[in-house]
């Protein structure tokens, strides 16, 4: 454990297809009164290859994100028309699903709904055309897609209920699900083995460290998707809870243990490319992900102040896989986290302190750009 822990490229990689520009066209647009083509630019703005390929007939659009497909409408008395079929009740353990589908309504959806009709749940929201603001209807759009994505696979996993529409996902071929199994496997072993040494020193603030770092370093190497991935964000949601030090990295381990022990079927089916219409990350600025980088930052120069090398390599560390996990960085500090990350990697502690040093210095700089 005398040095740092491996870095592993991406199997799959996504990317934003968000344009900036697009966006305040479509706020003029709206404020112009010109309401069908401020929905058309937003579309655009979000997927513009999307919006262009998946209008089956004009103002129709059908779109697969994630396992979820999602409908859009201008009808033609003015309304806006968004449904997304979700599930279809079991024969048993409706009580429960139904008991989960009504906090969705409560706790994560804001104006959309899931209803039920004909023993099926459908996120449904309507609307005048007049009335689509741009940010409110990004909005809308953003929880119905992630919400349904990040569900479904839970529901049918968990009560039995049957998709209404079947995903449009692209299995791989076995040397990369292979490859992507590997990958996982060799990720939580590595930090079984770091959280066992940390612990053995009593050092919880590297255990929660290497365990988070762990959990967003499978986000990124290998984006498993499905319910795996579900469970995987919820883990993540651990980082962040308001409890001990001590809770938080006792959840995290067992968390970690049952990933080790997920069965290579379940991984085999959440393992797969898929399309996103919108993407649960974010674009973001370089002065965005300097203050979400802060922080730790901040951390490490009291490490630096410490020469603790194991400080400043794991708050670099953490704050890269964080700000990954959140944001689509601008390619010019994407390629510097890579950069820095394959040079960490298996490196003894004292030089990859120096070479996380060096990178936070130029990352921080406001002159970077």
């Amino acid at each position: 454990m005398d040095q740092c822990p491996t870095y592993t490229k991406p199997i799959i990689e996504y990317e934003s297809k968000l344009d900036p520009e697009l966006y305040r066209t479509s706020v003029k647009q709206y404020e112009e009164h010109k309401y069908e083509e401020s929905f058309r630019t937003l579309m655009n703005y979000i997927n513009r290859e999307m919006t262009e390929s998946c209008e089956k007939e004009k103002n129709h659009w059908v779109i697969p994100h994630g396992s979820l497909i999602v409908e859009i409408k201008i009808t033609p008395d003015g309304r806006l028309d968004v449904t997304a079929p979700f599930l279809k009740l079991p024969q048993e353990r409706r009580a429960p699903l139904l008991r989960q589908a009504t906090e969705l309504n409560t706790r994560a959806l804001t104006l959309s709904k899931l209803a039920l009709k004909d023993e099926g749940l459908y996120f449904n929201y309507n609307i005048p055309m007049a009335l689509c603001e741009p940010f409110k209807l990004y909005g809308i759009l953003y929880e119905i897609c992630i919400n349904g994505d990040s569900y479904d696979d839970e529901f049918v996993s968990k009560f039995g209920a049957v998709p209404l529409r079947e995903k449009e996902v692209t299995y791989l071929p076995p040397d990369q699900v292979e490859k992507a199994w590997q990958t996982y496997q060799g990720i939580l072993d590595e930090a079984k083995r770091y959280n066992e040494y940390f612990t053995h020193k009593r050092w919880y603030g590297f255990c929660y460290d290497m365990l988070g770092i762990a959990l967003m370093k499978i986000d990124h190497a290998v984006s498993p998707q499905g319910y795996l991935r579900t469970r995987l964000e919820r883990s993540v949601g651990h980082l962040w809870d308001r409890r001990p030090l001590e809770e938080i990295v006792a959840s995290l381990t067992r968390d970690a243990q049952e990933y080790q022990q997920v069965p290579r079927e379940e991984f085999n089916q959440d393992f797969y490319q898929t399309t996103f219409f919108i993407q649960a990350k974010k674009t973001a600025e370089m002065q965005t992900c300097q203050k979400a980088m802060a922080e730790r930052f901040d951390w490490s120069n009291q490490d630096k102040a410490r020469r603790n090398h194991i400080g400043i390599a794991m708050n670099y560390q953490f704050a890269v896989y964080q700000l990954m996990y959140s944001y689509f960085p601008p390619p010019k500090l994407q390629q510097e986290i890579t950069n820095t990350l394959t040079a960490l990697s298996n490196t003894p502690w004292e030089k990859a302190a120096e070479v996380a040093w060096a990178s936070w210095q130029k990352i921080m700089d406001p002159a970077f750009a």
